[in-house]
C-alpha cells in the first residue's frame, strides 16, 4: 500500500523544534532498499513526502521526527519503553 505516514505523537510527547526525517519505502509489490532523507522541519518533510508521492506509483513514505539521543544507553532505554508498551497486559 502507498502512501504517506505521519507520526503524529501523543499529547504528552514534546516534539515541537526537533527535525524531521523521511523514510521512502517500496511497496505494492516493489522492492528496493528503503532511504532516509532528511532533517527537515515538520511541515517540509511532509510536502517532500507528498511531492514524491504524487509523482511516483510504489512508494511508501514514513515521516517521523528524529529523536536527539547521543549514547547507546540513551537509544537502549527507548527500545525498552517501547516494548513495554506493546507486551500484552497480564
Amino acid at each position: 500500500m502507498a502512501g504517506v505516514i505521519v507520526y503524529e505523537p501523543d499529547d504528552d510527547t514534546d516534539v515541537e523544534g526537533l527535525p524531521w526525517a523521511v523514510t521512502f519505502e517500496a511497496s505494492a509489490g516493489e522492492e528496493w532498499a528503503s532511504f532516509v532523507c532528511g532533517p527537515y522541519d515538520r511541515d517540509d518533510a511532509v510536502k517532500l513526502a507528498e511531492e514524491v508521492l504524487a509523482s511516483s506509483r510504489g512508494v511508501t513514505a514514513v515521516v517521523e521526527p528524529l529523536l536527539p539521543v547521543t549514547e547507546a544507553a540513551d537509544v537502549l532505554a527507548t527500545i525498552a519503553e517501547l516494548r513495554d508498551e506493546e507486551e500484552p497486559a497480564e
